[in-house]
């Protein structure tokens, strides 16, 4: 026969035993998941950001091409203008002083802006359209709409970048919990049933408790 208090000292020994089973297991349990979630949440963040990048990239080249594009066109609608009215003075100075030479001046002149005129219009016709590729079409003709809303999607990929940063920050702190939570699991089983392996074993629970929160928190 077993005395009761070897009896009793048993079972206590047993339920640690059970106990520290039971912790070893939830800690697997919550380490695959945590991995996974820190797996996924940084392949998220890095997908965002890169997504991010390229619409601030694409967001750059729109608005310098297409303010170069606007600057070129005025600067030479300018010109033209310039060169029409030059003409047109010249013309009227030709007449009233009965110049010749000044009136041939005036129409070569009138000659040009007309040639000039023509090929601004037909390079205004054709910007955005063939033989210019669709992308740098894209550049030509972007306009405010356009960079707004690209501009939103480049600042909703960076919040997601951030988020899945975040989650990838609790996934990894969990991890860490649950590294403590093994070590002293260990030290639990080392110093058996006692003060010290129910410390060890209470504060590994603790920490399993912890990094559960953090994985539910990373999940959601």
């Amino acid at each position: 026969m077993i005395a009761p208090d070897s009896a009793a000292d048993l079972r206590a020994e047993r339920r640690f035993d059970l106990v520290a089973a039971m912790l070893i297991g939830v800690i697997a349990v919550l380490a695959a998941i945590l991995a996974v979630i820190q797996v996924g949440s940084s392949q998220a963040a890095t997908r965002a950001n890169l997504e991010a990048a390229r619409l601030a990239a694409d967001l750059s080249a729109r608005v310098s091409v297409s303010e170069q594009a606007i600057d070129s066109g005025v600067g030479t609608q300018q010109t033209a203008l310039v060169l029409g009215f030059e003409s047109l003075a010249r013309g009227i100075t030709g007449i009233q002083n009965n110049d010749p030479a000044s009136t041939a001046i005036g129409k070569a002149q009138q000659s040009a802006f007309d040639k000039l005129t023509a090929a601004l219009t037909a390079t205004s016709d054709t910007s955005g359209g063939k033989p210019v590729d669709p992308y740098t079409a894209g550049l030509l003709k972007a306009t405010i709409p356009q960079l707004q809303a690209e501009l939103a999607e480049q600042n909703l990929e960076v919040d997601l970048a951030n988020g899945a940063g975040s989650h990838e920050h609790l996934a990894i702190l969990g991890l860490s919990f649950l590294a403590l939570a093994g070590v002293l699991t260990g030290l639990a089983a080392v110093l058996r049933e006692g003060r010290g392996g129910r410390i060890s074993l209470s504060a590994a629970c603790a920490m399993s408790v912890c990094s559960g929160v953090l994985a539910i928190l990373a999940f959601v």
